[in-house]
């Protein structure tokens, strides 16, 4: 009995965080990010893509949910596509940056710490774009932070980095739900906002986990290793490791959460984990059959081939900015060559600034390098995380 008082105990001191913690973290919000670069990486990158590649579609989207507690954030949840770059959450972030929402109405996302701990991890290698994207470290001292200093709403996935992990035999069945934003949906009365992605499952169809190789990978920071047929084809071309296959992405808004009227009145601190397992799993199950009724909705075209076409054909002229083989050049270009103080004149296309990106980021021919780029991909990692470290 005493061994289970103290285990309470710690997992009650360890939800305690205080201001002291929370004053001296506020930096993680602020550090490498600029709402003016994510504005106009939408604008000359992420919008062709999302509107050509992937089509992506709002449904309930037209007017962002109010907060039930003005002096807190919003908590937005969503599944994650399996085995795949995280494509589903870039184009909703995209999508809610193009919006240009004032503070405190924009989101920012609480991302698996491995995305921005290993430099491959981070798309085509621009080291820093997360953080310039405005995504921070999903740990409970930054969530907490986040709650507190109340500059935006929160973008979580439940599930983890199990929920991209899944493999294809598990598609869009939601993974356990880790407990985090329950406690902060408690300790601040704050809402969580469900809303679900359909047909971000078949960015990398036929792909599964197979376990022994997951842990094998997992030692050089790699969350998962998607065995199936797209992989294989990124030994010969590595860009292909970071991009998709164009599946019609659709996210549906779901109903309002409040997870504080599910639980009993008590204070935070007194919630046992198990407690709060219990009630995670009743809002998976809730989660989930909302899922599947829009899966059958929503999903019968993944791919929508004619679509496809039709929007590639439209926007013909935007073929190198959105087709996924240049991806890594594009957006490459996009970072070395993008100034502030500038503005759109720093972005217009010349052979003198190509030949800046590719002398100032020769990385990015490694991309296009059979078997050998891999090396090379590896080798400027290290070099990146020796600076770090």
């Amino acid at each position: 009995m005493c061994g289970t008082e103290n285990n309470q105990e710690v997992f009650r001191n360890r939800l305690i965080i205080t201001d002291k913690e929370i004053e001296e973290n506020l930096k993680v919000y602020t550090r490498n990010y600029s709402k003016p670069y994510m504005e106009a990486f939408c604008k000359h990158v992420l919008n062709h893509i999302r509107k050509v590649w992937y089509r992506a579609e709002f449904i309930g989207f037209d007017d962002l949910p109010k907060r039930n507690n003005p002096d807190s954030p919003l908590i937005y949840a969503t599944n994650h596509s399996g085995m795949a770059f995280p494509w589903d959450a870039i184009v909703f972030i995209s999508e809610i940056a193009n919006r240009k929402y004032s503070d405190p109405d924009g989101i920012r996302a609480l991302i698996s710490p491995m995305l921005t701990k290993y430099p491959y991890m981070c798309p085509f290698l621009i080291d820093g774009l997360w953080w310039k994207a405005g995504c921070i470290n999903a740990t409970l001292l930054n969530f907490e932070t986040g709650m507190k200093i109340n500059q935006s709403n929160i973008l979580i996935f439940p599930e983890g980095i199990d929920g991209i992990g899944k493999g294809f035999d598990k598609r869009y069945e939601f993974q356990s739900f880790k407990t985090s934003f329950l406690r902060m949906s408690i300790r601040y009365k704050s809402d969580v906002i469900p809303f679900y992605v359909v047909n971000g499952e078949f960015n990398n169809p036929l792909a599964y986990n197979i376990k022994p190789l997951t842990k094998f990978v997992r030692k050089f920071g790699m969350p998962f290793f998607p065995l199936g047929p797209v992989i294989f084809m990124a030994i010969f071309q590595p860009w292909i490791f970071y991009v998709s296959l164009p599946s019609k992405l659709t996210f549906i808004m779901g109903k309002p959460i409040k997870v504080y009227d599910m639980v009993e009145q008590k204070p935070y601190g007194d919630f046992s984990q198990k407690e709060l397992k219990s009630t995670a799993e009743e809002i998976r199950q809730i989660m989930q059959n909302e899922l599947s009724s829009y899966k059958e909705k929503y999903g019968k075209k993944f791919y929508d081939v004619r679509g496809l076409l039709k929007s590639m054909w439209k926007n013909r002229r935007y073929f190198f900015r959105y087709f996924p083989m240049f991806w890594p050049l594009v957006m490459t270009y996009f970072d070395v060559n993008y100034d502030e103080k500038m503005g759109e004149e720093s972005l217009k296309f010349s052979f003198k600034k190509c030949l800046k990106t590719i002398i100032k980021r020769p990385i990015v021919l490694a991309m296009y390098l059979p078997v050998l780029g891999w090396l090379f991909i590896w080798l400027k990692s290290l070099r990146i995380m020796k600076k770090r470290f």
